[in-house]
This record gives C-alpha cells, structure tokens and sequence, in this order.
C-alpha cells in the first residue's frame, strides 16, 4: 500500500512539472512573439506597388452592312438578286466580311461580284450561311467611304415557293461582320434582316 501511494505522489509531481514546462514554454513563445512584433516596421500601404487596371470597353456599332432586296418578288425558276448596302460612317475603307445567314434548303448560292470596281469579293460558303471578304484592290489613294453604298450583288437560286429570311449577322463562332480602316482599326457595324418571297 504505501508502495502504491509513493508511486501516485511521484505521479502527481511528474504531472505537476510537466504541466509547468508546458506552461511556461507556451508563455516564453508568446512573449517572444510580442517582441519581435513591436521590433518590425509597421507596412504601409506606399511600398505596395499597384497596377493600373485596364476595363475593356465595347465599341458602339458604326456605320453598317445590310442586305437589299432587289424584287419584291422572286420566281422559283429565275435567280434571287441581293445587294449587301453600306455605310462606313465616314470611315475610309480597305476590306469587310460580311457574314450571310440563309436556309440552304430553299436556295443555293450562286455567285458574289464587286459593284465597286476597287474591291475583289472572295465568298466562302458553309453550312447555312455565307462569308464574304471584300478587300479593297484599286489604287490605296482612291478614298472608300461608304454612303449608304451598293458593294456586292449577290445571286441565288430559289429551290422552293414561300418567304424566307435572309440575315447579317454580327458574328458565327469566331468569324464577324467587320469593316477594316485605312488606319487598320475594326469597325464593327450595324446589321439587317429581309425576307425574300419566291412564288
């Protein structure tokens, strides 16, 4: 018995001296963290360096590019006639795409041709739609500024009767309806819808 109560008393002294180290290391740690807090230079906010943020902004649409229709109506066994208009706002022009949205189930498109003598049209067909790049092959000194001005005669040939639409639109994927300044700068224009009736 009194074997058991030296060991309990050694126990509680173990544990007494254990729970001082543990004590006294934690209040040595906190002491020296207070110090070396008040030894440091207080930041301040002049030694940060900032950048000048940079907000993107969305140009307005200038000027457009919009489809005409020739006849008020079509015949299924005679061509469409269509004519892209533009206005360029002033802006002297060097090349444009025009992107042309149709049902290819109702026409078929025939041909693209310049009525400006100084640009070439390069038309890529897809799989409901045409793209048109136009680009400027006169003499550079030639200004083109565009006053509500027919460019390119379109042709299609109608496959079916009814009404139809076809559309400008402004962009499909990454491709977009753009016109490209003498200074290089894009311009991103206004664009139309008509409906073409074939009997």
């Amino acid at each position: 018995m009194d074997n058991q109560t030296s060991n309990n008393k050694i126990f509680i002294y173990l544990l007494v001296v254990f729970f001082a180290v543990f004590v006294g290391s934690g209040l040595f740690l906190v002491m020296s963290n207070k110090k070396n807090a008040t030894n440091e230079p207080a930041a301040t906010t002049s030694a940060i360096p900032t950048k000048e943020v940079i907000i993107p902004t969305v140009e307005m649409s200038k000027g457009y590019i919009n489809l005409k229709n020739d006849l008020v109506l079509n015949k299924l066994n005679s061509p469409a006639n269509l004519t892209i208009v533009a206005d360029s706002n002033s802006e002297n022009i060097t090349a444009f795409d025009t992107l042309v949205v149709f049902d290819p189930t109702a026409f078929d498109f025939v041909s693209a041709q310049s009525v400006d003598p100084n640009f070439k049209v390069y038309p890529y067909v897809k799989d409901n739609g045409l793209t048109l790049t136009v680009v400027k092959t006169g003499p550079s000194t030639v200004p083109s500024v565009f006053n509500n001005t027919q460019i390119v005669s379109l042709i299609f040939q109608p496959k079916k009767t009814g009404q139809f639409i076809f559309r400008v639109v402004p962009s499909v994927g990454k491709e977009t309806t753009k016109f490209v300044n003498d200074q290089t700068k894009i311009i991103y224009p206004a664009v139309n819808e008509i409906k073409v009736t074939v009997n």
